[in-house]
């Protein structure tokens, strides 16, 4: 028995030598038996890295890489010379904090922002609101009613004339959602532009569905 209490000490003296005491304070390379990733082999964020051609530890997405996030535009924000886009650009209200009417001006609204807005609308909203915004998507199978977005002959869309919403309230709906929680918002998907390319599809939608149902309203009548 004496010797086992003597070897018991011996192992406790070589144990506490060896990894120390905690809390104490050394210069030396402590031992870690499992070092649980503390010391990894990587390059700090905004820090050197000699291997790339601009000295730059930070490296953007490869292309192809689906973005998540902020979908801030990366080129933009990594750029030597960002550009800073207004108020109205960025959350679809202004300086004193009204909706805007219209899309900003910034934007250059032309077939390619109308494409682009096609393709994040097919993408993101019509699985809800149906290809042509009147709301019956897929998921209207199931019990839920999205919101009809462009026949103005309904009530509850974005075109009645008592309660149409501006554009800045679309962009905003598609950013932060509906406020009743069953649209999440979309902005960590879709770019500011993108969003905006959806609000003028939307538009585009409401122009072409308003239009067929005037025609279809006077075929009726004649």
């Amino acid at each position: 028995m004496r010797y086992f209490i003597a070897i018991y000490v011996i192992v406790i003296l070589v144990v506490v030598s060896i990894m120390g005491f905690r809390g104490d304070l050394t210069e030396n390379t402590p031992l870690e038996v499992f070092p649980d990733m503390d010391r990894q082999a990587k390059f700090k964020a905004q820090t050197s890295n000699n291997l790339f051609f601009d000295n730059l530890a930070d490296r953007l997405p490869v292309p192809g890489t689906a973005l998540r996030g902020n979908a801030l535009e990366i080129e933009n924000v990594f750029s030597k010379t960002p550009e800073l886009s207004t108020i109205e650009y960025r959350t679809g209200k202004d300086s004193e904090g009204n909706w805007v009417e219209y899309i900003p001006d910034e934007l250059n609204i032309d077939l390619a922002l109308m494409r682009l807005g096609r393709e994040k609308y097919d993408i993101h909203c019509a699985i809800c609101h149906g290809d042509y915004g009147n709301g019956k998507g897929v998921l209207a199978k199931f019990g839920i009613a999205p919101r009809n977005l462009s026949d103005a002959s309904q009530s509850g869309t974005y075109l009645e004339s008592a309660g149409r919403w501006t554009d800045g309230q679309i962009f905003h709906a598609i950013s932060m959602g509906s406020a009743s929680g069953i649209m999440l918002g979309l902005k960590d998907r879709l770019t500011f532009k993108e969003r905006w390319a959806i609000v003028l599809y939307v538009r585009a939608l409401q122009n072409y569905v308003n239009d067929a149902t005037v025609l279809a309203k006077r075929g009726q009548g004649s």
